[in-house]
């Protein structure tokens, strides 16, 4: 190798190693709780942290299953305040790709499946927030409608 190509490669290499996951410049939290539409827990979704205000630092995804939701501290949200997203991904049990399956409901007589869809206003509009914290538990609960509240006049 040429005196070139070596001072190539060890610039590179000075370059890459600053690239790792050192020291975060955030901290995270362990988060768990429950999600209800309607007062019955929510089958299947997902649930995101997503930072605001003043609070950086990437968004923290988690699964809810049977209402309930769980995620320790390395991959949990920001320390700080966080707009809430709730999906729904319930599918009544049937992907709508299944041909076999809906050969199978038609047969049945089964006209519609029953799927539980959280409303926009806790989708990517929601204004849902919460400020999560570093000491002690982020014991949360969110009781969705599935009728926006009406506003008063």
């Amino acid at each position: 190798m040429t005196f070139k190509t070596l001072t190539l490669l060890l610039c590179l290499s000075l370059l890459f190693s600053g690239c790792g996951a050192s020291n975060q410049e955030f901290s995270r939290a362990a988060v768990r709780g429950i999600v209800k539409l309607d007062g019955d827990p929510l089958p299947e979704g997902v649930i995101r942290f997503i930072p605001t205000d003043d609070n950086k630092g990437p968004q923290a995804s988690v699964t809810i299953h049977h209402g309930i939701f769980s995620i320790g501290e390395d991959f949990g949200p920001v320390v700080g305040t966080n707009r809430i997203e709730i999906i729904s991904t319930d599918d009544g049990g049937f992907a709508p790709d299944d041909e076999q399956a809906i050969e199978k409901m038609k047969a049945a007589g089964i006209k519609r499946i029953k799927v539980l869809k959280v409303p926009p206003q806790y989708n990517r509009r929601s204004t849902l927030t919460k400020s999560i914290t570093a000491e002690g538990k982020n014991d949360l609960v969110f009781e969705l409608t599935s009728t926006p509240a009406k506003k008063s006049n």
